[in-house]
């Protein structure tokens, strides 16, 4: 709660600079500036809603996976966020094709921007996360996090690399799943290759993740791995690219965190 406020607190303090600033600009400023139009607000309205973690379906044998992501500002001028993800696992080849597990992650936090000299781009700074499968009783899994993140990322000619660090306190466990922590970490690392082409595959974007296990990042035979790449067709005009994955490890979902996943899957990415 601390940290909630201290966000807040922080929001409020660039909000107040960012009014002043807009006092002295009008000052100097004689001429009007011209009245938004309906369309304008749209268009403004529009913006709101961003991209935040990937989206994407991929079809597997035991489970498909559907993920949606998004975040949007809070205070105008402030880099003070709400994002929310929502990963589901579909059962796809059972009749009346269930859900065995959806998690919700809600989220708020701070983007700390560095500028665009350096390799460090931002800093995220995350006042209140909580993770959750929506259920009772003893199939209820949840917990909390607060965490900071730094975002890097460096370019090149043809390839961009991007990197993510994050650092996390986990607290608020569920009665249930009090022992989440031998397969979940304060730790996880997130490194991609993007490549942009001039022939039939015109982008390219291999991932890595991985999460140890342990409460102290120490059990890296508990954690979970990812390896992903996406691929755009070059002259399809196609909005998706399309999108392979492989997962090896625990704490793929919530409901069956202590059971070792190792699944192939392939779909689409937006």
């Amino acid at each position: 709660m601390k940290i909630v406020l201290a966000l807040l607190f922080l929001s409020l303090n660039v909000l107040a600079e960012t009014a002043d600033r807009s006092k002295v600009e009008t000052k100097e400023e004689s001429t009007p500036q011209p009245q938004k139009t309906v369309e304008d607000l749209y268009e403004e309205e529009n913006s709101l809603l961003q991209r935040h973690h990937p989206f994407y379906f991929a079809y597997g044998s035991g489970l498909s996976k559907l993920q949606l992501s998004f975040k949007t500002p809070l205070i105008r001028e402030v880099p003070l966020y709400f994002g929310y993800t929502q990963f589901m696992f579909w059962s796809l080849r059972e009749r009346s094709y269930p859900f065995r597990d959806i998690n919700y992650n809600p989220e708020l936090f701070y983007r700390w921007h560095l500028g665009q000299a350096g390799v460090l781009k931002s800093i995220d700074l995350g006042g209140w996360e909580h993770n959750s499968n929506g259920r009772a009783g003893a199939e209820s899994r949840s917990y909390d996090t607060n965490y900071v993140r730094f975002n890097l990322e460096k370019a090149g000619t043809r390839w961009t690399t991007r990197a993510t660090v994050q650092l996390s306190y986990l607290h608020g466990f569920d009665d249930s799943n009090r022992d989440i922590q031998n397969y979940i970490s304060p730790l996880s690392l997130h490194l991609s290759f993007i490549q942009l082409f001039d022939s039939w595959v015109d982008k390219s974007e291999i991932s890595l993740q991985a999460s140890p296990g342990g409460k102290f990042a120490d059990q890296w035979q508990r954690g979970g791995y990812q390896i992903s790449w996406s691929f755009r067709i070059g002259r399809m005009d196609m909005i998706p690219a399309f999108y392979l994955q492989y997962y090896r490890g625990y704490a793929e979902n919530l409901l069956n965190y202590n059971q070792e996943v190792n699944q192939f899957r392939g779909g689409v990415i937006f």
